[in-house]
């Protein structure tokens, strides 16, 4: 099988979403009830990079802004599979009722929420600004690879990284 050689894809991405009428997002108290959970049990740094400040709690199943037309049973069933910190397992008989349950529930730092990084060539390192599968390379990546250039490094210096490691 022949080897294809390192290369930099490049895409433009038109999202089209149409958001149902929701009122103003404040801070429910369920969302204040997960966050402190969280905190109490050792979940409060970023769940990419470990990072331990400028923290973001994040709907990782279903948009507080969509929970209008989601369907909780299939958020339920989806967060039992992606269970990022366990308590999909742990809450098994529990239904799902709001956006705002811990199990939606997901630490990022603010670069790896809503970071763009257009400087130097970058395309954004927050889940809000690339698609799943290149956000998640982030925490998947062997320690010190970056496919996508974080915020501060240059195309140039990602590119050494992933050429460095990619063919070990």
């Amino acid at each position: 099988m022949d080897n294809i050689n390192e290369h930099i894809i490049t895409r433009h991405l038109k999202e089209v979403v149409i958001v149902p009428e929701h009122v103003e997002r404040t801070e429910s108290a369920e969302f204040r009830k997960s966050k402190k959970r969280l905190k109490e049990d050792g979940h409060y740094r970023c769940w990419v990079c470990g990072l331990q400040e400028n923290l973001h709690v994040h709907h990782v199943g279903l948009e507080w802004s969509l929970a209008n037309i989601g369907d909780f049973e299939k958020l339920k069933e989806f967060l039992e599979m992606f269970d990022v910190y366990g308590y999909g397992r742990l809450l098994i008989n529990q239904p799902i009722t709001s956006v705002d349950d811990i199990r939606n529930m997901m630490v990022l730092c603010q670069e790896h929420h809503t970071g763009v990084n257009h400087e130097n060539g970058g395309s954004g390192t927050g889940i809000h600004e690339i698609t799943f599968p290149i956000w998640l390379i982030q925490k998947l990546a062997k320690d010190g690879v970056h496919a996508v250039p974080q915020a501060g490094e240059t195309l140039k210096e990602a590119e050494k990284t992933v050429k460095e490691h990619g063919s070990d």
